[in-house]
């Protein structure tokens, strides 16, 4: 995996490491390196909806035939959003080579303020597409499970980061 789409896997994670104070009660935390390490391995499997649930099979009580049916549902996310994260690295491969952001790597010049914008706000709408999606395969897990079971979701979630950001406190 290219350094570049390992960073486009982390925006997830980044925006659940934001989410940690609102797990942790919305208090005031100062997290250890280690602690944010283990936030953002948490935001990464609560963001990928099947791992989430199936990590959580037992908690949710899912019979047999929902955990083949997360499991089938999963092989056809997995090629989804892989080829959403392919396209997404290219085009912010493509994005990251224009002029504009060569030119605001530099030290000297002028700073072509208007290309940058345009290609921040693409990378944006590229970032936003992710989330969509991202936010489309939970609804597509969720689909699969009862509506007690989908109540459980945000517990188990803030449990799993609360429980990150423990980790390792020492």
């Amino acid at each position: 995996m290219t350094d570049l789409m390992r960073n486009l896997l982390v925006v997830p994670a980044v925006l659940m490491l934001a989410m940690a104070p609102h797990a942790l009660g919305a208090q005031q935390v100062q997290l250890t390196a280690k602690q944010q390490q283990a936030v953002m391995e948490a935001g990464r499997r609560i963001s990928t909806p099947v791992e989430f649930v199936l990590l959580h099979r037992k908690e949710l009580r899912l019979t047999p035939a929902q955990i083949a049916s997360v499991e089938k549902l999963g092989m056809a996310l997995r090629d989804s959003s892989a080829a959403r994260q392919g396209r997404m690295a290219r085009e912010s491969v493509s994005l990251m080579s224009a002029p504009a952001m060569r030119g605001m790597a530099g030290w000297d010049g002028v700073v072509d303020e208007a290309g940058i914008r345009t290609v921040m706000a693409k990378q944006s709408e590229f970032q936003a597409a992710q989330m969509i999606a991202m936010a489309k395969d939970r609804r597509a897990v969720a689909a699969l499970l009862t509506p007690e079971q989908r109540a459980q979701l945000p517990q188990l979630q803030n449990a799993e980061m609360l429980n990150a950001a423990r980790a390792r406190r020492k």
